[in-house]
């Protein structure tokens, strides 16, 4: 049952959902399909809509979480989250929104989870089974172009490649885009249908991210620059961008979507003390 934020239809509301279906879609990444009467009023988002998943510490089981306040600070209720005792606590991951269906029995959305290891979103992933139980927040979107920007540049290393995808299968007609992916092997490369004019290049056996763009003529006049993945690799690839490519901060949309030897508990928790403190946030 939805947990209300304040109204439904908020991206700030607790909801549970159901697995429909699971899928291996590459070798080293799931596809399941979520369902159920919480995503009734699920609110639309940008193409690069990411949710935050909660998985039951049981196989079967439901992830039990804190209520969201009535007057909807997330805030609070996250760092009541993040004060429930280890052993108690639902893990927490984020994943992209990659597709979503709208039909008359109600939504049902698609999550491609990368298989990293033994993490909690890895281990849920590779036995997700029909019934089996989620909670989440969401879908909150970034992806934002403005009229002026001509042409998009997407960056990003395998967690990122759902939400490049979605972005690209979401660009109008005759976009110019250019993606450049990091995946582990070339087993992971995805084909995506576009109205677009879209580039895509496809890292792995040694090179880097920062070693392809280098060598990536920017497309457009003045592109929208989209970067994602890893926190450390993102800040290097937008300061190679804004220094030595003289692209305009403002043209960068950039997102860590994890940090190298940190849980995503372990980073949220250090980034919510230090913005207590008054601390801006590491480039």
């Amino acid at each position: 049952m939805t947990t209300e934020a304040t109204r439904t239809g908020t991206p700030y509301a607790l909801r549970h959902a159901e697995v429909l279906d699971s899928r291996r879609i590459t070798p080293g990444v799931v596809r399941v399909t979520l369902g159920g009467p919480d995503l009734t009023d699920l609110p639309h988002a940008a193409p690069d809509g990411y949710l935050k998943l909660f998985f039951p510490l049981t196989r079967g089981g439901v992830p039990t979480l804190p209520e969201v306040p009535a007057d909807g600070d997330i805030g609070r209720w996250y760092r009541s989250y993040l004060a429930m005792p280890d052993g108690e606590r639902p893990p927490m991951r984020t994943y992209t929104l990659r597709r979503r269906r709208d039909h008359p029995g109600g939504v049902e959305i698609d999550v491609d989870l990368v298989l990293h290891g033994d993490g909690p979103g890895s281990s849920w992933a590779r036995d997700a089974a029909a019934g089996d139980r989620v909670a989440f927040t969401g879908p909150y979107g970034l992806y934002s172009p403005r009229s002026e920007h001509d042409a998009v540049l997407l960056v990003g290393d395998e967690t990122a490649v759902p939400a490049m995808g979605a972005i690209v299968e979401s660009l109008p007609a005759g976009t110019r885009a250019e993606v450049v992916a990091a995946v582990s092997s070339g087993a992971e490369a995805r084909s995506f249908t576009t109205a677009g004019e879209v580039g895509v290049s496809w890292v792995h056996g040694g090179a880097t991210l920062l070693d392809v763009v280098t060598q990536t003529d920017l497309p457009g006049d003045r592109p929208y620059v989209w970067l994602a993945g890893e926190a450390g690799t993102v800040r290097d690839l937008r300061r190679h961008l804004t220094r030595e490519r003289g692209v305009d901060r403002r043209d960068i949309q950039f997102c860590g979507y994890w940090r190298r030897g940190r849980s995503e508990e372990q980073a949220a928790a250090e980034a919510m003390a230090a913005a207590e403190r008054g601390e801006e946030p590491a480039e």
